[in-house]
């Protein structure tokens, strides 16, 4: 039996959380060969393959599958004492924050936040990791120091509201019907939309105040997260329904134009940072968090194409 020792315990949560040792790898920031090597020796260590291949994918072995609550507890557990110092000085550390957030969130900050690491703490890093599973436990803190997300999805720890937004219409400048002078709520009806959503596919906050409105329309592509929208629009006749700092990122380098909702219709939205209890006081993370805050005032509002629009209904 391999010996172990603590510093083996990240990378087996690693490789039992990604369940593949390419992903295991880039987070890890190993080659694949030296995280291969490590598999081996957490096989040999307890005696069992962990991983198993499954056509193209990797599953855990149902000893895997029972081990790893307990992983994900000391790594909750130990987290504190390995990454906690008495006091934190941006200017002389190294240290590699992690960070989860949704893809909207990472597409509109995490430039400007580098920007503000860049000037403020020149030798520290940031991973951004996609949101953890959202099972009502503190487990994800295991491997995260922040959670950057939505408010009112029960993503548990402390937390502070970190800015608003709200929803605006995207859409392909020479999108045929709303090129017209006085664009409509109605002539939504006419068009395509192409549909995000964040946790389930048919609550959608924006399609149900277009029915509320008595707005119908055709939902010609559905997918998860927001980011990718503005992409899916460009140079098409649908549109979509995407957070405002969203569409001022995206307006920088696709010819979109951007639409307001009636007052009555607005739809808006609170994104939240969030931290384990535990690291209330910690003051790295609390640097951590009052960089987020200090990064805000960065982001843009205002589309780089024309100005908004208002669609008001038909008289």
């Amino acid at each position: 039996m391999a010996r172990f020792d603590l510093n083996m315990l990240r990378p087996l949560h690693v490789l039992l959380e990604e369940r593949s040792v390419t992903r295991a790898a880039s987070r890890l920031h190993l080659s694949q060969p030296a995280t291969s090597a490590t598999l081996s020796r957490l096989r040999r260590h307890y005696d069992d393959e962990l991983l198993v291949r499954a056509g193209r994918t990797m599953q855990l072995t149902p000893f895997a599958r029972d081990l790893l609550p307990a992983v994900v507890h000391a790594m909750t557990q130990l987290k504190p004492v390995i990454d906690r110092k008495l006091i934190f000085d941006p200017l002389q550390s190294e240290r590699r924050f992690v960070i989860a957030s949704t893809d909207y969130m990472t597409a509109i900050l995490a430039g400007p936040l580098l920007e503000t690491f860049a000037k403020e703490a020149p030798g520290t890093s940031i991973d951004f990791a996609p949101q953890p599973s959202r099972d009502g436990t503190l487990g994800a803190f295991a491997s995260l120091d922040l959670i950057v997300g939505p408010d009112g999805f029960g993503i548990p720890g402390n937390s502070s509201e970190l800015f608003t937004d709200d929803f605006v219409l995207i859409a392909s400048q020479d999108n045929e019907v709303l090129a017209r002078t006085h664009p409509s709520l109605e002539d939504l009806e006419a068009l395509p939309h192409a549909v995000a959503y964040l946790n389930d596919p048919d609550q959608d906050a924006v399609q149900g105040l277009l029915r509320r409105a008595g707005i119908g329309n055709t939902i010609s592509a559905r997918l998860f997260g927001l980011a990718t929208l503005p992409l899916l629009v460009a140079g098409t006749q649908m549109v979509a329904f995407v957070p405002r700092m969203l569409a001022a990122k995206a307006s920088r380098t696709l010819a979109l134009s951007t639409f307001e909702l009636p007052d009555d219709l607005s739809i808006p939205m609170a994104e939240r940072v969030y931290w384990h209890p535990r690291d209330e006081d910690d003051p790295a993370i609390e640097w951590l968090r009052g960089a987020l805050e200090r990064t805000v005032p960065i982001l843009s509002r205002t589309p780089s194409g024309p100005a908004p629009r208002k669609l008001d209904r038909k008289p």
